[in-house]
């Protein structure tokens, strides 16, 4: 499958850095023997703006579909708007495009486990 990949840090004055997202979206690529095609990275901007200029940039890939996947490490690097995560999920799913959180851990009701 050919992914592009996304990644995102709200500031630059505090050390932050797109750097350890990218190196485990692209171990997760290497363990699977995906092609990375594209990496589109935002520096110093709030996950609630719906307008990015790298999120733009690989949205516009998406749609001229140059991957087959969209990788982001966490949910909330993507964006932090569940409005604006829905729109662009179903987007990817009408333009046939595969969204993967690689670092996600969703915890139902019954998890067991959870309770203790």
């Amino acid at each position: 499958m050919r992914v592009a990949l996304y990644a995102r840090v709200s500031t630059t004055d505090k050390g932050q850095n797109p750097e350890m997202q990218l190196c485990e979206l692209r171990e997760y690529v290497r363990n699977r023997d995906w092609e990375t095609v594209s990496e589109f990275c935002d520096y110093g901007v709030s996950g609630s703006k719906e307008s990015r200029p790298q999120l733009n940039r690989l949205l516009a890939g998406a749609r001229a579909r140059k991957f087959d996947g969209v990788l982001v490490w966490k949910l909330d690097r993507f964006g932090r708007s569940l409005k604006h995560l829905v729109n662009s999920l179903a987007e990817f799913e009408s333009l046939g495009i595969t969204f993967v959180p690689v670092a996600v851990v969703i915890l139902s009701g019954s998890c067991r486990a959870c309770r203790k």
